[in-house]
This record gives structure tokens, sequence and C-alpha cells, in this order.
């Protein structure tokens, strides 16, 4: 039979044993809260990076369509000052101006027929 000091012993570890558990429990509800704190703090920086990637997208897309619109217009008044220098030079040499047509529209029927 067991003596009174053990069954104290026992009784003392069994309660030790039960607080214990307690504690680990606190402890593990503890860090569930932290890490859901923590999980609400990285999805709230997150959120503000995604807003702040956003809206530099947004200005380098409004700037490449400002510089396309840019390079649209310097090429289309490149394309009008040709224009009017051709039509300056077929103006003042008129003959010349025949023969190179005639001489382009040869060299493009030979590379057609090939």
């Amino acid at each position: 039979m067991p003596s009174a000091n053990t069954t104290s012993d026992i009784g003392r570890a069994t309660g030790q044993s039960s607080s214990a558990s307690k504690d680990v429990e606190v402890q593990i509800s503890q860090l569930r809260d932290d890490i859901a704190a923590l999980a609400r703090s990285v999805a709230a920086v997150g959120n503000e990076k995604a807003s702040e990637v956003r809206g530099k997208a947004k200005r380098a897309a409004n700037d490449a369509a400002d510089a396309s619109m840019q390079m649209v217009e310097a090429a289309r008044e490149q394309a009008m000052t040709w224009e009017r220098d051709l039509e300056r030079q077929i103006r003042t040499k008129p003959l010349q101006s025949v023969a190179i047509a005639a001489g382009f529209g040869f060299l493009f029927a030979l590379m057609t027929r090939r």
C-alpha cells in the first residue's frame, strides 16, 4: 500500500501538471492571437505596398502614353516635312523628278517579276 507521502506527492504532481497544462493552453492562445495580429499587420502592409505599386504603374503607363503620343506627333511632322521637300523638289526640277520616278518604277517591276 502506498504511503501518505507518495499519495500527496502524486496529488501535487497532478496539480502541477494541470497547472502547467493550463499555462501551456494560455500561451498557445496568446500565440494564436499574436499570429493573427501579425497576419493583419502583414496584410495591411501588403495592401499599402500594392496600392503604391498600382499608383506607380499607372503613372508609368501615363508617361509611356504621353511619350508615344509625342513620338507619333514628331513622326507625323517629319513625314509632312519630307512631303513638302519632295513637292518643292518636283516643282523646281520636274524632268529630273519624272526620270527618277520612272527609274524607281522600272526597278520595282524588275524585282516583282522574279
